[in-house]
């Protein structure tokens, strides 16, 4: 079983495609959009979300990705039964606090956008795709799905002769790479994938390699990962050690909405192991119903979790019934409060960017400043440094120059450094700006000053005017 430590499956080099004849008009279409018989059809999820009664996620992973000469699949697969990237996805959809995190965190790296002091640089970091995206638009989706899931993919879409490059997202929880991890392989439910003549298979060869489509353009993948000791296929995001605390902030939420619909009157929480279906419930369902009184309504209702077993042949323990006493509530709410904090923790992040509020300090801009330079420095640079390196050697095998390429940056609260250009800040203000203006080249505490001069000159005039008077 072979073990690695790549975080990068990509080599960026200059390889020539395989040579074209004729291009098709208007035939640059992304993966996401190529298949073999039309539209994708609708994705077949299971019923309710992450937390719903009977969805039992198998969260424990081989030791390694990595497959040995016995496995019999086409692709890797990701997580014990393949599906670690849907329940990774279903668990940030569920959890409030840590898709707020999330959420910030993308936004901040992502920063204002690209730019480049040349024209044709510039021009294409303005609209890369058919889809009228920016790359900005594109580097968003991409770092999002890096933190969410831990692994990233893009496609690049050009003609034989290398003329242009477009760029599109790829969704990460749809891509899984092919057993030979010479190419990615998508397919939009992956639960119900059956091998390579499923109709909606699409293939990918990662990036310096390309492929002839349909349209007659070729088309490779560039796949970007997190760093995980013992993966060297896929990337796990860097919060997965802390799993634990983001499912307790998730299910703090679902005893909460329960407390609120029994009108915080339940007098305790039935639990009830064995239950694997849709109609099992129900059925169980419709008996607890005889019992309901009439006239009590929700008044004095206990809460009925059910929970399927753990695997083939795993049964839970037996049912049991826990009982609310009436001082619960405060541990509760400290439990509710401290998975908010490992949250924040294991995320790497900051209270103040994701717009945790209730404190004493209220908004506290002098905080937010502080721990934005401290983020800037840590997390935000630090991801946008790798994803520049990456544009700026694809960009060169396409004959673009990017060698100046920059991600712009804003604080969240307004605050002017006075050790910066002010082309600078007229660039991160969004205005027109040239930073080969003498008027512009200097530093905005020397604009500080002139203006104390001249206010200081225009004083003295005046005051020796008033004297002649």
């Amino acid at each position: 079983m072979k073990k690695g430590n790549k975080t990068l499956n990509v080599t960026l080099s200059g390889v020539e495609g395989p040579d074209q004849s004729t291009l098709t008009e208007g035939g640059k279409l992304p993966l996401s959009q190529r298949g073999q018989g039309g539209s994708l059809p609708p994705f077949q999820g299971g019923s309710g979300g992450f937390f719903s009664y009977n969805y039992q996620p198998l969260l424990n992973l081989f030791d390694t990705d990595s497959i040995d000469l016995q496995n019999k699949k086409d692709f890797i697969p990701f997580g014990d039964d393949n599906l670690l990237p849907q329940q990774i996805v279903q668990l940030s959809r569920s959890v409030a606090v840590h898709r707020a995190i999330l959420n910030s965190k993308a936004f901040f790296i992502a920063g204002n956008g690209f730019a480049s002091e040349h024209k044709p640089t510039a021009s294409f970091i303005e609209n890369v795709n058919n889809n009228q995206e920016s790359l900005r638009d594109v580097f968003y989706k991409l770092i999002f799905d890096e933190l969410n899931t831990g692994n990233a993919y893009f496609e690049i879409i050009t003609d034989a002769n290398k003329s242009y490059i477009q760029l599109y997202h790829i969704d990460s929880s749809l891509v899984r790479l092919s057993a030979e991890s010479k190419e990615i392989i998508t397919y939009p439910d992956w639960r119900q994938y059956k091998g390579k003549n499923n109709e909606y298979r699409a293939t990918l060869p990662l990036y310096p390699y390309f492929e002839k489509g349909k349209d007659g353009q070729y088309h490779s993948a560039i796949h970007i990962k997190q760093y995980e000791p013992e993966f060297s296929n896929y990337g796990l995001p860097t919060w997965y050690a802390g799993i634990d605390s983001v499912i307790i902030a998730g299910l703090t939420d679902v005893w909460n909405r329960k407390r609120l619909e029994n009108q915080f009157s339940a007098s305790g929480l039935l639990i009830i192991p064995g239950v694997n279906s849709d109609e099992d419930a129900t059925e169980l369902d419709t008996e607890f119903d005889k019992y309901k009184g009439f006239e009590s309504e929700k008044a004095h209702e206990i809460i009925i979790q059910y929970l399927s077993d753990i695997g083939p042949g795993q049964s839970r323990e037996a049912a049991q019934f826990i009982k609310f006493p009436k001082d619960e509530e405060g541990n509760w709410t400290m439990l509710h409060q401290q998975a908010h904090t490992n949250l924040l923790s294991i995320h790497n992040w900051f209270k103040s960017l994701a717009s945790f509020f209730g404190e004493k300090t209220g908004f506290d801009t002098q905080r937010i400043l502080n721990e934005y330079e401290v983020a800037l420095k840590t997390t935000i640079k630090t991801n946008q440094s790798r994803y520049i390196t990456i544009f700026q050697k694809l960009l060169t095998d396409f004959n673009l120059n990017a060698t100046d390429l920059t991600i712009t940056n804003e604080s969240p609260v307004y605050r002017i450094s006075p050790i910066k250009y002010i082309w600078e800040l007229r660039r991160e203000s969004g205005l027109d700006y040239d930073p080969k203006d003498p008027t512009q080249q200097m530093y905005y505490a020397q604009l500080k000053n002139t203006f104390t001069t001249e206010k200081s000159q225009n004083e003295e005039n005046s005051t020796n005017h008033d004297s002649n008077k």
